[in-house]
């Protein structure tokens, strides 16, 4: 090819992704599901999210992965398992508040009274990040590990 032909080329292949970037709407971090079923599947996610988080955990006993960075994922796996649950509770907690338990101020939740157990799920279930940021932590650590490793994973 031409040096120009191959110069369009790049231009175009850097552009055509911008140019799609840019028709795009936005899609929001937190989306509400409709009704009953919504929160159905969103559970069942979660649900299938920890079976084959446990299942990456037994087949790691199964094979003895051992080594740099195994010992990390392992412990990212774990905490995994935890955050589902914890957001499984949550969830479930959730729907089963009463709105007065709520504090709306201006068509939007900027309060919560612990008033009752599943009140207190709930709250420590919103805490879910503490532990999802270590899970997180563990497998970049684990990954910083087996790049660092000769030859790779």
């Amino acid at each position: 090819m031409e040096r120009e032909t191959v110069k369009r080329w790049r231009h175009a292949a850097f552009l055509a992704p911008l140019g799609v970037a840019a028709m795009v709407r936005p899609a929001w971090a937190v989306q509400i599901h409709g009704g009953a079923e919504g929160l159905v599947a969103h559970q069942v996610g979660h649900v299938l999210f920890a079976g084959c988080t446990v299942y990456l955990l037994w087949l790691s006993r199964r094979n003895r992965w051992q080594g740099p960075g195994w010992g990390h994922f392992k412990g990212f796996l774990w905490l995994t398992i935890l955050w589902n649950v914890l957001t499984f509770s949550g969830h479930w907690a959730h729907s089963s508040l009463p709105d007065s338990a709520f504090v709306v101020v201006g068509g939007r939740e900027v309060g919560f009274h612990v008033d009752s157990l599943a009140g207190l799920i709930f709250y420590c279930a919103s805490l879910d990040h503490l532990v999802l940021l270590p899970a997180l932590i563990c497998l970049a650590f684990a990954l910083k590990q087996w790049a660092g490793a000769e030859g790779g994973c």
